[in-house]
């Protein structure tokens, strides 16, 4: 796997990676981490992918999957 850049973002860590013909997002909280796959040849450059995962709806979306992942393990683990 090899690592492209670290994504600015305000609210969550975003690293991005390429490997096998695959965009591989990684979104890291200091508790947390979601991975997300692409193929590279959904996209027309590097920046389009960029502009997709810092998208206010993307990282909402991850924030939202991460607090109700938290409930989960925390309401299972006593």
């Amino acid at each position: 796997m090899h690592f492209l850049k670290e994504i600015p973002c305000d609210e969550i860590k975003i690293l991005l990676y390429e490997w096998n013909s695959k965009y591989i997002v990684k979104f890291e909280t200091p508790y947390m981490e979601q991975t997300i796959k692409f193929s590279i040849l959904d996209f027309t450059s590097q920046k389009e992918i960029e502009e997709l995962v810092t998208s206010p709806s993307i990282i909402n979306q991850i924030i939202i999957n991460m607090h109700e992942l938290s409930k989960i393990i925390i309401t299972h683990n006593p």
